[in-house]
């Protein structure tokens, strides 16, 4: 999934300067956190890596952070195969695939193998500022907060860092921040880099040292530029600070003003990463590879990325300065590299590359071809990334493809984000006029499809879809067999289970299934089946779902957590509550970064209250039922759901569930309140629930004006008088 070079810094270039004056700062007994943070071109990268070589008796992991990484999922994934070929993956047992349970299946496991080593570790994120969303940095500052004592992250940014842990961790002394004042050259040093690259004394070093500010990128393109034979005072003419004077001082320094050379180096920036293979095939100019060396031998400013030296990359910097060049100067030509490189890297099966290239070519019908038929055969790693490209789409172009609409919808509907799904399906609506989604008839006969796929709080709604759709679609294509697992999971839901597993029959029929109903359709037979006191056939059931998980490396993903209701449901009728409990909890910590799309969550804590029954606690049974009963407050057609939670109250014993609020509290507002009889600041319940701050004591405000309180102690009374959270403080439950 992961290309080596992700996890090992850039080879250094041929005149390195030893910062020893920068290693101090990174030194101590206390450090936990460096901050390395600058803009492009400050040797931030360097810096750490000379310093990693300069201490041997570290672990270490690194990560070259990319915008592929921005979401909980890709971020801790990627950490996870970079521990996972350290000594300290020795101890780790991460299942990866669990990505809506980053937390529990990945966070926590990689603590634990870290605290577990002998060893002290450095962990190295670089590019740290491409860690833009909400939930992604609550996980990184988690982590922050509950990191071993054996372990110093190195974060190398562009731009500060929103991290609330990294404020206490300065608080107490443990981070080390590091900006431009401390990483910019000395005089001496920029006298030394330029003998490097130029020779000795072909410019005053003091001159250079003051039109630069000690910037090396800046000093190294002078030297390069002088080393190509160019008039000293030719170059110092240009003015770094101006954005047209570096970019003359790129094109001196390492093209030394040939224009041929010039061209190959900005056609060679289309590239994030390359090899003398993909050069000669997309440039196709047999000099690309020996110009690319050449600024490599010279400058450093393109350089390795395995010992191997195949990988190559240029530097941000540089590439950022080219490819702007090559897109005023000739934006077609630009596009149809990107075109000929995404060819190239879709050969080599390497998908995210050839979707970054086909973004720069604008080539959004081939994205859509992409993620079309990639979506059909389940190779795109996570719906965050197919998402995250869509997001870098124009909006003009989005409305172009009703594919990519199409695509948009489907996964937003399953993946709860029912708010982008609808504005997906109104966006396909208006571009489906010129050209049809195949297989589909129409957009009418996709917006069923759409509707059938989740239910959110309207069962009936959804199963008139399923039925319209089946209607009219073919029977044999794998999208009825889709919708027909709908079909049966609202019958379930309804309270339907005969004619659920009818369904189902019918749709095991249609062989071979696609990847996800083969653990979708053994889960919802064993519901069904659980549902009709058949425990034998649910057991069967139950073991196809197993089969299926460890066929296709399926882990605790949100979308499939009804195969985990199945799983604590036939646990709890088993005999085993305790198990049965602890799966329903784990995946409701899955849920709760999701908005629910098929009523799982309050099946979920019905199986809680099912398993606390059997445990011997009612009172906690009954607080689980008036969570389940607030969750699906409101809802148009909750299906048998009121039915399930009335039949198990009276089993509790305990009085009718109280009065429900006037206005009901969000699911996320639910998973607030239960946190705050703990000694939780925002602060840390925002860590605890991956969201911000801010958004955190939004909810928290929120709370209060729908409980009628005014401070936190009141909110806990009123929640306890509600049936929400438990009379014993610490022992609440908390809602997904």
């Amino acid at each position: 999934m992961y290309p080596s070079t992700k996890f090992r810094p850039p080879i250094s270039g041929p005149h390195p300067i030893i910062r020893d004056d920068v290693f101090g700062m990174l030194r101590g007994a206390s450090l936990r956190v460096a901050v390395v943070r600058a803009p492009a071109g400050y040797g931030k990268t360097t810096v750490v890596s000379q310093w990693l070589q300069a201490t041997p008796e570290r672990g270490r992991i690194w990560v070259s952070l990319d915008a592929d990484d921005n979401d909980p999922a890709g971020l801790w994934g990627a950490i996870a195969a970079a521990v996972a070929r350290s000594r300290a993956g020795d101890e780790l047992a991460v299942n990866a695939s669990d990505a809506g349970a980053v937390r529990r299946s990945i966070i926590v496991p990689l603590i634990d193998a870290i605290d577990a080593s002998p060893e002290q570790w450095t962990l190295v994120l670089d590019d740290a500022h491409l860690v833009a969303r909400e939930d992604t940095i609550a996980s990184l500052d988690w982590f922050l907060g509950r990191m071993p004592e054996n372990l110093v992250i190195v974060l190398v940014a562009r731009v500060p860092l929103e991290l609330p842990a990294l404020q206490r961790l300065r608080a107490r002394g443990e981070v080390a921040d590091l900006q431009v004042e401390q990483l910019r050259l000395t005089p001496a040093q920029t006298a030394e880099l330029l003998r490097a690259a130029a020779g000795p004394e072909p410019v005053d070093p003091a001159f250079v040292h003051d039109i630069t500010g000690g910037w090396p990128a800046a000093v190294s393109l002078i030297g390069a530029a002088i080393s190509r034979g160019l008039a000293p005072a030719r170059v110092v003419s240009q003015s770094p600070d101006d954005p047209t004077g570096i970019g003359a001082l790129i094109g001196e320094g390492l093209a030394g003003g040939d224009p041929d050379d010039g061209e190959l180096l900005r056609q060679l920036a289309v590239f994030e990463r390359f090899t003398a293979e993909v050069l000669s095939a997309v440039l196709q100019d047999d000099r690309a590879w020996t110009v690319a060396m050449d600024v490599a031998t010279r400058t450093g400013l393109i350089a390795a990325l395995d010992d191997d030296g195949r990988w190559w990359r240029m530097h941000h910097l540089v590439r950022e300065q080219l490819l702007a060049e090559l897109g005023r100067a000739d934006p077609a030509g630009r596009r149809a590299l990107h075109r000929r490189a995404a060819g190239w890297f879709a050969e080599h099966q390497d998908i995210a590359s050839t979707v970054h290239h086909l973004l720069g070519a604008e080539d959004y019908e081939s994205i859509a071809d992409v993620l079309f038929n990639v979506h059909a055969t389940f190779l795109v790693p996570r719906q965050e990334l197919g998402l995250s490209w869509l997001d870098r789409i124009p909006a003009s172009a989005l409305g172009e493809d009703p594919r990519l609409a199409f695509w948009e919808a489907w996964a937003t509907a399953t993946g709860g984000d029912r708010a982008r799904r609808d504005r997906a399906l109104s966006r396909g609506r208006l571009s489906a006029g010129a050209r049809t989604v195949a297989p589909f008839r129409d957009w009418d006969e996709v917006e069923d499809f759409i509707h059938a796929s989740a239910c959110y709080d309207d069962v009936g709604d959804a199963r008139r879809a399923a039925d319209r759709f089946l209607a009219g679609h073919d029977p044999s294509s794998p999208f009825a067999a889709i919708v027909r697992t709908r079909l049966a999971t609202m019958l379930h839901l309804a309270g339907e289970s005969a004619a659920a597993l009818r369904e189902l029959d019918t749709v095991e029929e249609m062989q071979p299934l696609a990847r996800p109903l083969q653990l979708f359709v053994p889960a919802y037979r064993a519901l069904c089946l659980l549902e009709l006191g058949d425990l034998d056939g649910a057991a069967t059931a139950i073991e196809r779902c197993a089969a299926a998980r460890k066929a296709f490396a399926i882990g605790m993903d949100h979308v499939y957590l009804p195969a985990e209701q199945a799983l604590a449901r036939f646990q709890i009728d088993s005999g085993s509550p305790a198990a049965g409990r602890a799966t329903a909890v784990r995946a409701l910590e899955v849920a709760a970064q999701h908005d629910d799309s098929v009523l799982v969550v309050p099946h979920l804590l019905i199986e809680v209250a099912r398993a606390d029954l059997a445990l011997g606690h009612p009172d906690r049974a009954t607080v689980a039922l008036n969570q389940a009963d607030h969750v699906i407050a409101g809802a148009t057609d909750a299906g048998a759901l009121p039915e399930r939670i009335a039949a198990l109250r009276a089993q509790t014993g305990t009085a009718p569930a109280p009065t429900r609020l006037q206005e009901g509290l969000s699911r996320r507002e639910l998973e607030v309140l239960t946190l705050l009889p703990t000694a939780l600041s925002a602060a840390e319940i925002a860590s605890e629930l991956f969201i911000s701050v801010n958004t955190a004591r939004t909810h928290i405000k929120s709370i209060h004006r729908k409980l009628d309180v005014t401070s936190r102690a009141d909110a806990v009374a009123a929640a306890r008088r509600a049936g929400l959270i438990l009379a014993e403080s610490g022992e609440t439950e908390r809602v997904a």
